[in-house]
């Protein structure tokens, strides 16, 4: 099977371990739940590409980079996705600040540049933590989130390894607002 790849808001640490504490708290009956190391949001499915076309992104977002200043970014609320009664996907939601699909529009134009198709369905901006509702009675709606907030600095590049755990693998990133010879080079 060829690799899939995404574009992807990084997300600190210290943000990773809360969001998977709630998770653990919640107890939810989901049948899987997304290992913390791979909370992330993404910016751009990319899907199956060749390298030569990702790299030419990661080049086009390199220019961009540069001159996107890094932003407020709250986590505010929980939802799901798929039927009310027994939602596929459980995610994590933000305050949806201007900055943030600012960001999504140059990387998903970064991608068309390159030659890349992606999915074109509305920007809905959340962290996947866990897929496939199994309770045994409807599900019911989380309570609310405490809210948490951080200052989005790194854009990356995954790769999806399915037969791992975590299962994400950091191809390439670069920090906002941070000037083009300080870059991190492609990781191979």
């Amino acid at each position: 099977m060829q690799p899939h790849y995404f574009f992807a808001l990084v997300l600190p640490d210290d943000v990773k371990e809360m969001i998977a504490k709630e998770m653990k708290k919640r107890n939810e009956p989901f049948k899987r739940f997304v290992h913390q190391e791979d909370y992330h949001l993404t910016l751009a499915f990319v899907g199956a590409a060749a390298l030569s076309d990702l790299q030419k992104v990661c080049a086009f977002l390199e220019e961009k980079a540069g001159h996107t200043p890094i932003f407020d970014l709250k986590l505010t609320s929980l939802g799901t996705f798929g039927p009310k009664a027994s939602p596929r996907i459980f995610w994590v939601g933000t305050d949806e600040p201007a900055p943030l699909f600012q960001l999504q529009k140059e990387v998903a134009a970064a991608c068309r540049r390159a030659g890349i198709s992606i999915d074109e369905k509305p920007f809905r901006p959340h962290i996947t933590t866990a897929r496939k509702w199994i309770g045994p009675e409807p599900y019911k709606p989380a309570d609310s989130l405490e809210e948490l907030s951080f200052r989005a600095a790194e854009v990356a590049l995954y790769e999806t390894i399915i037969s791992t755990g975590p299962k994400y693998v950091k191809k390439w990133s670069c920090l906002l607002n941070e000037p083009r010879e300080e870059r991190k080079p492609w990781r191979s």
